[in-house]
């Protein structure tokens, strides 16, 4: 089996964090970079992210902090 690549390893550790959040139904997520991540995923993931139209970017110091309504059925 093919090993995962830094970008769906990342997308895999956003995608846990993002439903821990709605979980709690805080509906935000503040994502930091770790330390080796690969800065391109990062940009690639956070630009797929922003494309949304129910989600709120806002870079931090130490990252990105990640908002969202959930989308109306």
């Amino acid at each position: 089996m093919p090993k995962p690549s830094p970008y769906q390893l990342l997308g895999q550790r956003i995608q846990i964090e993002i439903q821990a959040a709605n979980r709690r139904e805080k509906r935000q997520v503040h994502l930091k970079p770790e330390d080796g991540d690969d800065l391109d995923a990062w940009d690639r993931i956070i630009g797929e992210i922003d494309e949304n139209e129910n989600v709120d970017i806002t870079r931090t110091p130490e990252g990105w902090l990640v908002s969202w309504v959930p989308s109306e059925a």
